[in-house]
């Protein structure tokens, strides 16, 4: 249930049209969910608060995602999920694979003890909730490991922001060809009455904050901070031509995002740029910027939240071109990922992260990446089966995508060795109509067949395995003619702000629809490829943010080179050099680490007294 403090309201806009104050408590740099959880936070503890926001809208990568939070032993509708976790069971998941000799065990702890309270600190000053449901960790099948810790945004009601819901952008979709959850049902809804996904995390978290009386500026980049001999006491933004010291007697907290848009900064630490963006613009790397200057120490620079993507022609955001995140596609029977040389080099169904990181991996005797481009090689059972990106199954295909009567054909016309492809081809196909996989071992964890093509309940009955085209028709026409009354009640839903009784009612029954596909065999993500036509899409490295920033103590602060704390110094995010550096848990891995350290900075920010 929401609530707020009776502090005047804040405001949101650009610096011409509100001003800029000259002093605040807290300073904030960027409008993500860290920034935003940290500006909510500070101000529930009484700061004056002023976050700024380098583009003209604010959320973030936060605020182009699902929303997700990957929360262990939440403790949410654990009755209905019937999932049993616990702190010791997340603790080995977490530090398993040799991890508890790398991670900062004080910020692990920190970020296991602190996140269930977070997340209900959340529900509780917002007007949102978490709806939590099924879905693997992305390690599936190591110690510690649960199917249950993935909490996603419930619906959020615009009508709250008013006319700032404009500086919230709507939600993006990947068209996902295969989702275990239901996420058809809502593909005719609207965004007037309601919000899903990060715009919903985004839009509540910006609310209460300006209901808190954060002061929100917009176009509004940092260029330095401002230090004496006792620390960081402020800010440098630039707005309007002109720059803007504001001091900030508390401290700055640094939650910018990470630097995947930076080619230099990407060339020193992660050996180059990237060739295509799935996040949106902004994030530049200011953060390291600004944590260097004053003497930061820096970690997780050569780690990512690494991420496939495709970028379909035309298909931008805000004039910049943005890349589709290649997520379930890869798992789907009758289809393989190859390189330059025709050759496999991954289990295809792996979580993105892991997928993504190898595509980044560089060849020690050439300097090279050989994966940094690929391809997904597909035979017409997929395509009348699955389609792709929301395409109808055996539709008019798109231009985007290669198609030849055989595989040479296609080897050559997307300039992959025509030998090396044959040679994959014949290799994989015999064990993949075996359901097995010897190379790579796809199919052999919980997380790769959770995207496969199972239909436990009628199995080849089933109306997606015998007529896909007719059924993926027939859903888009269900949407959208349920989609405006659907969009009602979830706003009405929304406005009353009851997430218990929101999950009384949904988890139950999404549970019961997903954890069938828990038992998916291992056929569910292998089938030969040898149907012709074939096709062929594009596929690039790329990452939904970086992993690098200035190290952190547990409470958010910046470390200098000497381990020592800056004072007046915080990061939170992926502009914080994240405490699991690249260790990926789960669905919203990345997005809990923002929020959870985005507590604790703006906190600790908000408490610290002015020793000036």
């Amino acid at each position: 249930m929401a609530s707020s403090s009776t502090k005047h309201s804040g405001s949101i806009g650009t610096v011409s049209q509100k001003g800029i104050p000259d002093e605040v408590d807290v300073a904030i740099v960027g409008s993500g969910g860290a920034g935003l959880m940290a500006a909510l936070t500070a101000a529930k503890e009484g700061a004056r608060v002023l976050v700024v926001e380098s583009r003209e809208i604010v959320g973030g990568a936060t605020g182009i995602s699902a929303g997700a939070a990957w929360i262990p032993n939440h403790g949410f509708s654990t009755k209905d999920l019937k999932v049993h976790d616990d702190l010791d069971q997340a603790r080995r998941y977490i530090y398993g694979q040799g991890r508890d000799r790398i991670l900062d065990h004080d910020l692990v702890e920190k970020f296991l003890e602190t996140g269930p309270h977070v997340a209900r600190f959340l529900e509780e000053h917002t007007s949102f909730g978490w709806i939590p449901t099924i879905w693997p960790d992305y390690r599936s099948d190591i110690d510690g490991a649960s199917v249950g810790r993935a909490l996603f945004p419930g619906p959020y009601s615009p009508e709250g922001l008013g006319e700032n819901a404009k500086y919230v952008r709507p939600a993006l979709t990947t068209g996902m060809a295969k989702n275990p959850l239901p996420f058809w049902l809502l593909g005719g809804i609207g965004i007037d009455d309601v919000w899903l996904a990060g715009p919903a995390l985004i839009g509540a978290l910006l609310e209460a904050g300006l209901r808190n009386g954060v002061d929100v500026r917009v176009e509004t980049p940092a260029t330095r901070l401002v230090t004496d001999e006792s620390g960081v006491r402020g800010i440098v933004v630039r707005a309007a031509g002109a720059e803007h010291t504001v001091r900030a007697t508390r401290g700055v907290l640094l939650a910018s995002g990470g630097f995947e848009s930076s080619t230099e900064i990407t060339t020193t630490y992660l050996d180059a740029p990237f060739g295509v963006q799935v996040s949106p613009q902004g994030h530049d790397g200011i953060a390291v910027q600004l944590a260097q200057e004053v003497g930061a120490d820096l970690t997780g620079m050569e780690d990512a939240w690494w991420m496939p993507g495709v970028q379909l022609p035309g298909e931008e955001l805000e004039g910049r071109p943005l890349s589709r995140v290649f997520l379930g596609e890869r798992a789907l029977p009758h289809s393989i990922m190859v390189n330059s040389k025709g050759e496999r080099f991954a289990n295809e169904a792996l979580a993105y992260d892991q997928f993504g990181q190898i595509m980044r991996e560089v060849d020690p005797e050439t300097g090279t990446m050989p994966n940094a481009t690929a391809w997904l090689i597909f035979d017409h059972n997929y395509w009348t089966k699955f389609g792709i990106f929301g395409v109808t199954p055996g539709a008019e295909v798109p231009d985007y995508l290669h198609r030849a009567d055989t595989l040479s054909e296609l080897a050559n016309r997307i300039g992959v060795d025509e030998v090396g492809l044959l040679r994959t081809v014949d290799r994989f196909n015999p064990e993949a109509a075996r359901a097995c996989d010897p190379q790579f071992h796809r199919g052999e964890t919980l997380f790769d067949r959770y995207f496969g093509a199972y239909y436990p309940r009628l199995g080849k009955n089933s109306p997606d395995a015998r007529f896909p085209a007719a059924t993926a028709k027939a859903r888009m026409r269900i949407a959208a003619a349920i989609g405006p009354i659907v969009s009602k009640l979830a706003g009405r839903v929304a406005k009353r702000n009851d997430p218990e009784r929101v999950r009384s009612l949904v988890v139950g029954p999404l549970a019961k629809i997903i954890r069938p596909m828990l038992k998916s065999p291992k056929s569910s993500v292998l089938g030969p490829v040898d149907t012709a036509p074939y096709y062929a899409l594009e596929v690039q490295a790329s990452a939904l943010g970086t992993v690098g920033g200035p190290k952190t103590d547990a409470l958010g602060r910046a470390l200098n080179t000497e381990g020592k704390v800056i004072p007046g110094l915080y990061a939170a995010g992926n502009a914080g050099g994240a405490p699991t550096k690249g260790f990926y848990g789960g669905a919203g891995g990345t997005i809990s680490l923002g929020l959870v350290f985005g507590y604790l900075a703006g906190r600790e920010a908000a408490k610290r007294q002015d020793d000036a």
